[in-house]
């Protein structure tokens, strides 16, 4: 297939698609509404996450988003490793491996289950608080028992935003930024390219729609596309007042450590339904630092350097929207990965890569078409 791929949505989803696209041959060209070089924490998804690559925590299995989720972790070393040198960014992986405590007798017969069941490729083992303490200090002493998940890790996710704009331009895309798209143009049926904000046209002969929680904003589309945005607040304590963090620390309840590169840490998550308002709340920052003083009480008095909010782009079913539409030639979505974009999106890219490429994808994509909401 000759011509040019317009790849709305210049985050991690797109950027993964774009560089799959690029190795391919294919000419790309990436629409971004945001600012050339805005990389801080925000409400787009990329920047603002707390970048775990950890499926056996976030995904529960078996299934096939699992099954997603081990793939694309598999290949991460992989994908970051051509992005570091497009880019010339370190993006700060650390594959240190996760622990989560379990707190109650419930939750210790839980964690016992799914690491006999682990199928993340690194097996699941029960420790107990003298031996998780052994692997990271200062944990709490009120965990029953600890699971300790080696194959889970992590990397830095505003590095990883700084690099992406770089990497797409080495790899040979067009990046286009600020280029807010409007709407997309059809004509019998097919994709004829974009409309941007400006009202300027901008021709392809196909389009990946991945613009995360906006991603069902713009005018012409086929279909109601099934992604809200879903605000995830964080907190950031400093490298000169925060105890040392080697691993990432999380609960069953959606609460997590996880260490950065210069010896700060990220502590999070909310996961709240309001709308577009990326910003955070006192309730917000103040669960969030309960948590994580529970899970490494050195941190109680520790100040907080920074806090921001997210939005996560949610489907309606938890999964991610992957491939063409059904109705309209050269229509493609690579939406809705909720917290999991940048675990996602090296499997996804190539998945939605291959598609428009003609090629047997590496993974199946039935489970995730846009077709399971009904139709458009």
């Amino acid at each position: 297939m000759s011509g040019r791929t317009l790849v709305v949505g210049g985050g991690i989803a797109g950027a993964a698609v774009a560089l799959a696209l690029r190795r391919r041959g294919r000419e790309v060209s990436v629409l971004d509404a945001g600012e050339r070089g805005a990389v801080g924490p925000g409400p787009q998804a990329t920047g603002a996450s707390a970048g775990m690559l950890a499926p056996r925590y976030e995904l529960a299995g078996p299934g096939p988003l699992f099954d997603l989720g081990v793939a694309s972790r598999r290949r991460h070393p992989a994908f970051l490793r051509r992005l570091e040198s497009l880019a010339g960014v370190d993006v700060g992986l650390r594959e240190e491996g996760m622990l989560v405590p379990a707190f109650t007798g419930e939750e210790a017969d839980a964690e016992a289950d799914a690491a006999r069941a682990a199928g993340s490729g690194a097996a699941a083992r029960i420790l107990s608080g003298g031996d998780a303490a052994a692997l990271q200090p200062g944990l709490t002493l009120e965990a029953r028992c600890w699971t300790w998940v080696p194959g889970e890790a992590c990397l830095d996710t505003q590095r990883l935003a700084a690099a992406l704009g770089p990497a797409l331009e080495a790899a040979g895309a067009e990046l286009r930024a600020p280029a807010p798209v409007r709407a997309l143009r059809t004509g019998g049926r097919r994709v004829r390219g974009v409309e941007l904000e400006d009202g300027s046209a901008v021709d392809g002969d196909a389009v990946v729609l991945a613009a995360g929680a906006w991603s069902g904003r713009l005018d012409g589309l086929p279909r109601p596309v099934p992604v809200r945005p879903v605000r995830g607040q964080m907190l950031r304590y400093a490298a000169d007042g925060a105890p040392p963090l080697r691993r990432l620390v999380a609960d069953r309840g959606g609460r997590y450590l996880v260490p950065r590169p210069d010896g700060s840490l990220l502590a999070g998550s909310t996961m709240e339904e309001a709308g577009f308002e990326g910003t955070t709340t006192e309730e917000g920052r103040r669960g969030i630092a309960r948590g994580a003083v529970r899970l490494l009480p050195a941190l109680a008095g520790c100040p907080v350097d920074e806090a921001w909010a997210g939005l996560r782009p949610l489907s309606a079913d938890g999964a991610p929207i992957l491939g063409p539409d059904p109705e309209v030639r050269g229509l493609h979505y690579a939406t809705g990965y909720g917290r999991n974009g940048i675990l996602l999106a090296p499997e996804a890219g190539e998945i939605v890569a291959a598609l428009i490429a003609g090629e047997r994808p590496p993974s199946d994509p039935g489970p995730f078409g846009i077709g399971r909401f009904g139709e458009g």
